[in-house]
């Protein structure tokens, strides 16, 4: 069975200092079915010259040169990202530019010309020609999704089965949270599953139900869908710990994007009132993460708060290594979203032992442990009580404390070959169904 795979989001990598969530999952299964799979792999990527087919030598010249691009492979103690930090958690002068690498259009450019240097610029072959038949068409990174122009080719390959990953329908379920583009955006992606999607992977079953009620309001039948968990990304897993962040009180760790959806806000109330009863005693609040819709205006928010000074800390730009220092040091990991699909830092934060406070909806009591504390997304005093309760467990432990903070088996015991083992078993499954192979 060959496989097209989408690799748009890879190549557009170089565009971004550091990798998300979604990029390190796209890094997995491209390590997958470019260096570790048998089977027949191709890259599709769109080209002035229509979509074009690369071949596995070519993509994995591209993957090396991307993950040191991101880098995959940096010491913390050389990321300065990590030492800006490390100097403002410890209140002495930030030398290392507090607020963050930045990435001009130059850098970009320079950035995305090293990727095309790497990989060999050529005009690859064109998809309709080259794919066998019966292939199947992965698409993990829905960039080409939400631009029906780049999926047109598909309707000259019946004989090809489209598999997509949609990753949430938060755009279509809460649009005040997103910019108008991402709603439209999204849009367009439900409508390319339901016109040519054979089958389709999500990563909860609360994104299913979701997905699945956005995929019925379009007019689609239901689709074969795999509800498969993520396992912890090998770059976070494999890094090592050498140096954990130099702090003398504990801190509270919040990983992802800054923007409303997230719920920063809700942490930075409860810090006042931590403040008002703590004083110099209070915690430190890290908030790691890229600024995203209206990102700098919540950014500006916090920055103007009495409390923040001395208690708050944006963290920008970590690599995948320091990300883990920071969350293997932390005192709790937050996660107050309104929404999510998934919620990659919970079980990344699992698999270190690390105590979760998270709010209470559908994807986090999926992929939570046992252990975690689930509070209403609206609830200040519940998190300030549960916070507080976190920092009460960081006294000497009991062997009954040491076995509630302990992971959780499944998330644990989870790993990439078992993961893709199902992945296997399913894309089979549509072969069978369609009768060819």
């Amino acid at each position: 069975m060959a496989i097209g795979y989408d690799a748009t989001r890879l190549f557009l990598g170089p565009l971004s200092l550091t990798p998300r969530g979604i990029d390190r999952i796209e890094m997995e299964y491209a390590r997958h079915f470019f260096r570790d799979s048998a089977e027949d792999c191709f890259a599709v990527l769109p080209t002035p010259w229509g979509m074009r087919c690369y071949p596995r030598e070519q993509v994995l010249r591209g993957l090396k040169r991307l993950e040191e691009l991101w880098p995959e492979q940096l010491d913390p103690n050389a990321d300065p990202a990590w030492l800006s930090l490390q100097d403002r958690v410890r209140g002495i002068p930030d030398e290392h530019g507090a607020r963050g690498p930045r990435v001009g259009l130059a850098t970009q450019a320079r950035r995305m010309t090293s990727l095309l240097r790497a990989t060999g610029i050529t005009l690859g072959s064109d998809v309709g020609r080259t794919l066998p038949q019966g292939s199947i068409y992965l698409n993990i990174g829905q960039v080409s999704l939400a631009i029906p122009l780049l999926l047109r080719w598909l309707r000259q390959r019946a004989d090809v089965r489209p598999v997509f990953m949609l990753h949430d329908v938060i755009p279509l379920q809460t649009p005040e949270y997103v910019e108008p583009a991402g709603v439209s955006g999204h849009v367009s992606m439900v409508k390319q599953t339901v016109r040519h999607a054979a089958g389709l992977i999500v990563s909860t079953q609360a994104a299913k139900r979701a997905i699945g009620t956005a995929l019925a309001e379009h007019g689609a039948p239901a689709l074969p869908t795999l509800a498969l968990p993520f396992p912890v990304p090998s770059a976070f897993r494999e890094a090592i710990l050498n140096r954990p962040l130099s702090t003398a009180k504990p801190y509270f760790l919040v990983c992802g994007a800054i923007e409303p959806r997230k719920n920063h806000q809700i942490l930075v109330e409860v810090w006042k009132k931590l403040h008002a009863r703590l004083g110099p005693e209070t915690p430190l609040l890290i908030i790691a993460g890229a600024s995203g819709w209206q990102g700098q205006i919540i950014e500006s928010r916090i920055r103007r708060t009495p409390v923040a000074s001395n208690h708050i800390h944006i963290a920008k730009g970590l690599s995948t290594a320091a990300l883990k220092h920071a969350m293997a040091g932390a005192a709790g990991l937050l996660m107050p979203s309104f929404i999510e699909g998934f919620g990659l830092p919970i079980v990344e934060a699992a698999s270190l032992g690390t105590p979760i406070v998270a709010s209470d909806i559908e994807a986090h009591r999926e992929v939570a442990p046992p252990s975690a504390l689930l509070v209403d997304p609206i609830d200040g005093p519940g998190w300030e009580r549960a916070i507080l309760s976190v920092l009460d467990r960081r006294r000497p432990a009991t062997a009954a404390d040491r076995i509630a903070l302990r992971p959780s088996a499944d998330t644990s015991s989870a790993t990439w070959q078992g993961y893709f083992a199902q992945l296997t078993e399913f894309t089979r499954s549509l072969e069978q169904r369609s009768g060819t192979g």
